[in-house]
């Protein structure tokens, strides 16, 4: 069986300007104030996503950072997500970039508050977690299920993009102008690309669901690539797509918005994904969905838990 999930990291304008290194922008700097910060990548972004999944008829998974909930405009399309039975994960409470970095005890606060305020909020369970970043570290690993969590859903076994990221991080830092963002270890570039436990030194288990590429050559599939590409290249690529054993495509709500029509910052405007309008960037994602549906079975990161922990596996003995 193909497997498949589609999954949105809700990440606010501020964080953007993090990532290109304009002051201002960290969610923790002074004066800064979650709760009237700008919320259009969920009054716009999210919204569409919720129409998406709505008409090709899937669900999908949110990762929440979870100080944006103080926000009123954020709090109503939250709303919609949890009614309309779509899974929200923990994407921290702040979004520290470097937070696989940090202290152990520090990690721990960070992803214990944050899933705390979303359960409190959604009355739901949040069983899952992304890294800021995507950035791991085996202490992040640990602290995922100390705090209760059953997967994270962070690693990105990607070249092409980690080079990419790691060429613009450097790029920012030659301009004086730092961005926000860190680069993976090249131990990740190459690492496992279809969901697996792992067993951790504590000797808890961590069970990994990667973020999609297409094999052989480990392309990237996330929304960026996707709008990157056009329908040219989808079309090109999807016959490796189709045959895919595990595809985990991870988007931002911020691809679907409209640079212009919803008022995005012109700063912005160097983001990938702001450089096509949506009415060429919708069908898109229409298209790959519902191709992904005849080739795959799609379910949430939370429902394909549940199946992943139940999977015999090789190193493991019989009855």
């Amino acid at each position: 069986m193909r497997r498949a999930a589609v999954n949105v990291d809700v990440d606010g304008l501020y964080l953007y300007d993090r990532i290109h290194g304009h002051q201002g922008g960290s969610g923790n700097a002074a004066g800064f104030d979650p709760a009237t910060a700008d919320a259009t990548v969920w009054t716009k972004g999210v919204v569409r996503f919720l129409d998406l999944f709505d008409r090709t008829g899937i669900k999908g998974s949110f990762f929440v950072v979870a100080q944006d909930i103080a926000n009123p405009d954020v709090q109503a399309v939250l709303k919609e997500v949890v009614a309309a039975g779509h899974e929200v994960g923990n994407h921290s409470l702040t979004h520290p970039y470097d937070l696989s970095r940090q202290s152990r005890a520090a990690i721990d606060e960070e992803l214990a508050e944050a899933r705390s305020r979303i359960e409190e909020f959604c009355g739901v369970q949040v069983s899952g977690f992304r890294a800021p970043g995507y950035v791991l570290s085996e202490d992040l690993l640990e602290s995922v299920v100390a705090t209760g969590h059953v997967y994270d859903s962070s690693r990105f076994p990607c070249p092409p993009y980690q080079a990419a990221k790691a060429a613009v991080i450097g790029a920012y830092a030659l301009l004086g102008r730092p961005s926000g963002s860190i680069p993976e270890p090249p131990t990740v570039w190459l690492s496992g690309t279809e969901p697996e436990v792992q067993r951790l030194p504590s000797g808890r288990a961590a069970l990994e669901f990667p973020i999609g590429v297409i094999p052989p050559l480990r392309m990237p599939l996330i929304g960026t690539s996707v709008i990157a590409l056009g329908r040219a290249g989808q079309i090109a690529l999807q016959p490796f797509v189709d045959r895919a054993p595990w595809i985990n495509f991870e988007c931002h709500a911020i691809d679907l918005t409209d640079h212009r029509a919803d008022g995005i910052p012109a700063h912005l405007a160097v983001q990938p994904d702001q450089k096509v309008p949506l009415s060429k960037k919708w069908p898109l994602f229409v298209r790959l969905i519902e191709r992904m549906k005849r080739t795959h079975t799609i379910a949430t990161l939370a429902d394909w838990t549940l199946q992943e922990f139940d999977r015999p596996r090789d190193d493991e003995p019989g009855d």
